[in-house]
């Protein structure tokens, strides 16, 4: 589901913390933007990858918050 936290990540609901951190820096480093700008990839290629970002950062702070992490 696009609002499901756990599966913007592509993690499971009982995945520890370590996992969910490792997944959450693999997705931002083949995400973001300046990379793919690096990369030569379209700018609209670039856009979209800002608002998946955007998506997974947010997701990363709900299940921080949820599972009361820092």
């Amino acid at each position: 589901e696009l609002t499901d936290p756990y599966g913007i990540l592509g993690v499971s609901y009982v995945a520890g913390e370590n996992e969910i951190k490792q997944t959450y820096r693999r997705l931002v480093r083949e995400n973001h933007p300046d990379s793919l700008m690096a990369r030569g990839v379209p700018p609209e290629f670039v856009r979209l990858a800002n608002d998946k970002l955007a998506a997974i950062n947010t997701a990363y702070e709900k299940i921080q918050a949820e599972r009361g992490l820092k």
